[in-house]
């Protein structure tokens, strides 16, 4: 539950953070109710400019984008924090960033992406979780995090498996391992309703479930856990989440090319789910 996030990109490359603060924008500028002729007009910019502003092409200078926001309404920390993001877009020689989750979260990005594909290794992944097993996932993650903050990462999570089904569902493909689904998070009658809500997830035509058995041996997520996040309108993303904050890489290729890997050691979407079938009779 860190309120940090790391955005690795290679030397010379600003283009993550860049992108990151035009998608802010976009956003605050649609929740105040300003379409971009309006905006430009009480700036008295260029439309072209506010669109490669917005599309990250182009950083604003510190003045445009203080006026930006104010006038979106964005405040306290939440403004600093795009401000410092533009300060360090504007930086060539930087391997990596520390930003606040106010810029860029997981939740924010998952949102937009129209396809996730994710290996986890020791938990269900969060859109297939129930809210039970989230709790207990949270509550061991920090002991120290308050009823109340859990419960609201709950409600969140939760409210972000919406985007599995309706007209504009995401598509998924989850490959887990066979231990994340043995390990009792939660003792067995939680677990026994994890399990069962995989199945019902399982059934969904957008999602694509693996399970990588105990017996496969030696394979390319042994190294941990990650998601590669596909978007319609900027470059995909791959996040892998540390204990020291998320990390976003730009280049999803060896991402890729790990999950074809697992995958292939994975036992197929048919005889995953009767494998979890048999492991659910195993908690009655």
């Amino acid at each position: 539950m860190s309120r940090e996030t790391v955005i690795r990109v290679g030397p010379g490359d600003s283009t993550l953070r860049g992108r990151l603060l035009g998608a802010r924008l976009r956003e605050k500028r649609a929740a105040a109710g300003l379409t971009g002729v309006d905006v430009t007009k009480r700036m008295r910019r260029s439309h072209s400019s506010l669109s490669r502003w917005e599309s990250g092409d182009q950083i604003p200078r510190p003045g445009d984008l203080l006026y930006m926001l104010e006038l979106y309404g964005v405040v306290g920390s939440e403004r600093d924090a795009l401000m410092r993001l533009a300060d360090e877009a504007h930086e060539h020689d930087q391997a990596s960033e520390v930003v606040s989750a106010a810029v860029a979260d997981y939740g924010w990005l998952q949102g937009r992406a129209w396809k996730l594909e994710t290996f986890q290794d020791a938990v269900v992944p969060d859109l297939l979780q129930t809210a039970d097993y989230a709790r207990e996932i949270l509550k061991a993650w920090d002991p120290t995090a308050g009823r109340d903050q859990v419960e609201r990462i709950v409600r969140a999570r939760m409210a972000r498996q919406r985007r599995l089904t309706g007209d504009d569902a995401v598509e998924l493909c989850a490959v887990v391992s066979e231990a994340a689904l043995r390990q009792a998070i939660g003792g067995a009658d939680a677990m026994h309703a994890q399990l069962r809500h995989l199945l019902d997830r399982a059934a969904l035509p957008n999602v694509e479930l693996r399970v990588v058995p105990a017996s496969a041996g030696a394979h390319p997520g042994l190294v941990g856990p990650f998601t590669i996040m596909r978007f319609r309108d900027a470059a995909d993303l791959v996040r892998v989440a540390t204990r020291g904050g998320d990390i976003y890489f730009e280049d999803p290729e060896p991402f890729a090319q790990a999950l074809r890997r697992i995958k292939s050691t994975a036992v197929p979407p048919r005889k995953s789910v009767a494998m979890i079938a048999a492991m659910t009779k195993e908690t009655t």
